[in-house]
């Protein structure tokens, strides 16, 4: 974390403004198009404990199924408004990495810490985690979950290749930092496919790590959708928001973390504000 940019609390205040500006226009899209996402992660959290942000969040998390988000996208072409938002995934930006999507607000600027090397598009971001079926039994699940870990390693090589302390691994990522970004993109096209069409009550999202995401969470929690304030706005969440958060945080997550933790977890070694979230 000393690498980091250490937010004022002004600048932090701004990004919660930027992200709830990203977090509205997602909503208006989706409600105008029908198209179903949910809060997600610590945006979720925020919402149960404190009807808004958790006060030292600095971003803005959804989840929607992967068809859910090629509606989107494809709304996006028309509806978003591009004066202040752009889309970006790898169908999008040639030179994108991740196995999820962003919202990224146009005017700002914010490179994380370790990720200097890359070369896509930043700025303050909403991130849009894309949903799958996923297998119900071994071994299929194992197979799948380890696809999943191949192409993500894949994906993140080029950081590893500098960062990784381990030398050994570090050269197994230099390795992997040649293989072109489009088999990376052509590993999570085949992962977001592979079950689409197949009955499944467990759903991830590939192209992210959490443990839970190996275990799976349960498709209900995407199906079934309720609304939740948050910053005094109405937003979709999961019906069942509490056994989700249970699943992601354990069962005393209303409890806030010791004071050292209460920190923001995405840290910057370049942010410009511009003129937003003022």
């Amino acid at each position: 974390m000393s690498e980091g940019h250490v937010y004022t609390n002004e600048e932090l205040k701004r990004m919660q403004n930027i992200g709830l500006e990203m977090l509205i226009e997602v909503d208006r899209i989706c409600r105008k198009h029908g198209i179903i996402y949910e809060l997600d992660g610590g945006t979720l959290l925020g919402a149960a404990r404190h009807k808004g942000f958790i006060p030292w969040d600095d971003d803005v998390d959804i989840r929607m199924m992967q068809s859910e988000y090629e509606k989107f996208r494809e709304a996006c072409r028309k509806d978003l408004d591009k004066s202040r938002f752009f889309l970006q995934d790898y169908c999008i930006e040639k030179n994108y990495r991740w196995g999820y999507h962003k919202l990224i607000r146009k005017g700002t600027d914010f490179k994380r810490v370790g990720h200097d090397m890359l070369t896509m598009r930043r700025g303050v971001f909403l991130d849009i985690f894309n949903v799958v079926n996923m297998p119900d039994r071994e071994p299929a699940k194992t197979i799948f979950n380890t696809g999943c870990f191949i192409v993500r390693k894949i994906s993140y090589s080029p950081i590893g290749a500098i960062r990784e302390k381990n030398p050994f691994i570090r050269i197994i990522y230099k390795v992997l930092s040649r293989i072109p970004v489009s088999v990376v993109h052509a590993g999570y096209e085949m992962l977001n496919r592979a079950y689409e069409n197949k009955p499944s009550t467990l759903v991830r999202t590939p192209g992210w790590h959490y443990k839970q995401e190996d275990e799976g969470y349960l498709r209900r929690w995407m199906d079934e959708t309720c609304e939740m304030e948050f910053e005094g706005h109405m937003f979709l969440a999961p019906k069942d928001y509490d056994g989700y958060l249970k699943h992601l945080y354990g069962d005393d997550y209303m409890t806030p973390p010791p004071v050292e933790k209460q920190k923001p977890e995405i840290m910057a070694t370049y942010l410009d504000l511009g003129e937003c979230g003022l």
